[in-house]
């Protein structure tokens, strides 16, 4: 039987047509550009591109990428943090440009691809030791073609975005396939930003400008990884708890590796400021000029300062023990310090029966994502040439080999542990009698909500609980209480819930490692789903449910599993490939580099033999 198609959140035909002529247009451009510059026509962009690398000191291809791909990635991170707060504040969208903040998103991955193309079609020697092949005479840098790529993956995010509500309903979360297709593809392009940064280095060596500009990637790497913990950030996660402390610890202890284990002293510290100052920035005006929810953020500060520690106390030449210890004392030490920060500024503290399996698992993340960062730094270090990759028993195959276990080690352990986290149940053998305290009455009524849990052994659970609390949100804003024990298996919400308009009131409780459960308090008459409204009374006995069926009260339930599957399936292979693309294109760099390393090694010699 044919499944109907849902029609809320979903694109209309003009806005299909405006989104359809923006691509093309951007793209005949495109075409136009790289057919003048491969025919040898002067363009306006090759002239442009000329100046920058005069003053800059790099080649023309590599001139204008920079700039460009920074720009867009603000875009991007300033779209993303803007959107998830109106739907936190008001709800689903009317389709892909239902709001303004999807306009930043979609032109910021734009820049993203733009800023691969460039370098494609401006390509001319100098270039990297080892290229990309696209036809006879054109040879492309490898951070261009993943530049591109990336962009690519995240672009096609938007129309599968629509085809996945247009299938499933509205997933009004940060962690839905498509989502993460379009905010992994700007967040790994970074990854090839700071290839082509170490392209550069190979041809023109280092100096100050590039320096800064790797600070900056690293900075952007360690600001974009956050967006993956948004929702923990702004109070509304639909994944369980133990995940925040993960992603800190793999973004962090990847990110601070691959900066310090090639640069000297104070770098993460630097790195760490444009994280501050541009995540901040963010915060502030997503905030205040446009009146959103704040978006609270780690420090990672005492991150920065245990891979400095380990750095002075260790040295950087062998990478992947500066990883390792890097990446375990921060899943035990930086663990216990975002602890503390999150019980003075985190939207949920993180409960202390938490801290044990945060400190467990995130020893294992850390210690993986250390040696993921090392391997990524050793290639790029063997791309730019750095003095002591240069050698023939460095470039041995059995040293090269080990490395990559090494890294393949890590990044297993990382995936490993976090797919583990993911899954959630629902335990639905949960049930409470709710009274109401009336605080207003009115056109905008406003209560205090008490329950008394059943069984007799639920007090039990929602004692250890990693979050029990009244939540309202979708109505105008974000309201957030923490039930409070008020008797033995009674709490009360510390303050009121609205129970009137477009709210959507709850009370939410994350009980053991894994299992998110909720049970409805107020909701409105939505016939655009068909949906009834919800207003509990006095003394009425609610049922805990899937927590998806109240956060989520516009994705379909009608769906076989089947499809939800090959919709997620689609999702892993997808991440895969960029993953692989990454590996592929970095690794295929550094070989060029490893090779041009050992001729020039092997000429000094030669000289000094003469």
């Amino acid at each position: 039987m044919a499944i109907p198609l849902a029609t809320t959140g979903t694109a209309t035909f003009d806005q299909i047509a405006i989104v359809t002529g923006v691509v093309g247009l951007l793209y005949v451009a495109l075409a136009v550009l790289l057919w003048r510059e491969r025919t040898g026509r002067v363009t306006l962009v090759g002239r442009f591109a000329d100046t920058i690398g005069r003053l800059d000191g790099v080649p023309r291809w590599a001139a204008l990428t920079p700039y460009l791909h920074a720009i867009s990635l603000l875009a991007c991170a300033f779209g993303v943090w803007w959107d998830i707060a109106v739907h936190i504040d008001k709800g689903r969208d009317t389709g892909p440009f239902g709001t303004p903040a999807h306009y930043p998103i979609f032109f910021g991955i734009l820049g993203v691809i733009v800023s691969g193309v460039l370098p494609i079609a401006l390509a001319r020697k100098p270039l990297p030791a080892r290229t990309i092949k696209l036809a006879k005479g054109w040879r492309v840098p490898c951070s261009a073609a993943l530049i591109t790529v990336c962009g690519t993956f995240a672009l096609v995010g938007f129309p599968l975005d629509d085809v996945w509500h247009r299938l499933f309903g509205e997933d009004v979360t940060l962690w839905g396939p498509t989502h993460l297709l379009m905010i992994g593809g700007v967040v790994f392009s970074i990854f090839a930003r700071l290839l082509a940064i170490a392209e550069v280095e190979q041809l023109m060596g280092v100096n100050k400008r590039r320096l800064f500009q790797e600070l900056v990637s690293v900075g952007a790497l360690l600001i974009a990884w956050d967006l993956f913990s948004t929702e923990f950030n702004y109070g509304v996660p639909q994944f369980p708890l133990i995940l925040q402390p993960l992603l800190i610890v793999f973004g962090s202890a990847m990110a601070f590796t691959i900066l310090r284990a090639r640069r000297g002293p104070g770098t993460t510290f630097a790195a760490l400021a444009v994280y501050l100052l541009i995540r901040g920035g963010i915060a502030w005006a997503v905030a205040e000029p446009l009146g959103e929810i704040v978006g609270h953020f780690p420090l990672l500060i005492v991150e920065a300062l245990l891979v400095e520690v380990v750095a002075f106390t260790l040295g950087n030449k062998n990478r992947f023990r500066l990883g390792l210890v890097s990446g375990l004392l921060i899943g035990t030490v930086g663990v216990v310090a975002e602890y503390a920060w999150s019980q003075v500024w985190m939207p949920i503290a993180w409960p202390s029966s938490m801290l044990p399996a945060a400190i467990g698992y995130g020893v294992i993340v850390g210690a993986g994502a250390g040696l993921v960062g090392a391997w990524l730094a050793t290639r790029y270090a063997e791309v730019a040439g750095e003095e002591r990759a240069i050698g023939i028993k460095y470039i041995r195959p059995v040293a090269v080999r080990r490395t990559h276990q090494l890294g393949a080690v890590g990044l297993v352990a990382v995936v490993a542990t976090v797919f583990f986290c993911v899954p959630r149940t629902a335990d639905t053998g949960v049930s409470g009698v709710v009274s109401l305290e009336r605080v207003a009455t009115g056109a905008e009524p406003t209560a205090y909500v008490t329950i008394t849990m059943s069984p007799a052994d639920a007090a039990a659970h929602v004692d250890g609980a990693r979050w029990f609390e009244a939540l309202a949100w979708q109505g105008g804003g974000l309201v957030f209480h923490p039930m409070e024990k008020v008797a033995d298996g009674t709490y009360r919400s510390a303050g009121p819930l609205p129970m009137y308009g477009k709210w959507k009131s709850m009370i939410r409780l994350h009980q053991g490692p894994r299992d998110l459960v909720a049970s409805w308090v107020y909701a409105p008459e939505d016939p655009a789903i068909a949906k009834p409204a919800i207003q509990v009374s006095n003394g009425q006995t609610v049922e805990f449910v899937n927590e998806q069926q109240t956060l989520r009260r516009e994705e379909r339930t009608d769906v076989p599993r089947w499809m939800w599957n090959a919709g997620y399936a689609l999702l892993a292979v997808v991440g895969l490939l960029e993953v692989i693309g990454i590996a592929w294109l970095v690794g295929r760099g550094a070989r060029g580099g490893r090779m041009r390393a050992a001729h020039l090694a092997a000429g000094e010699r030669e000289r000094e033999t003469a």
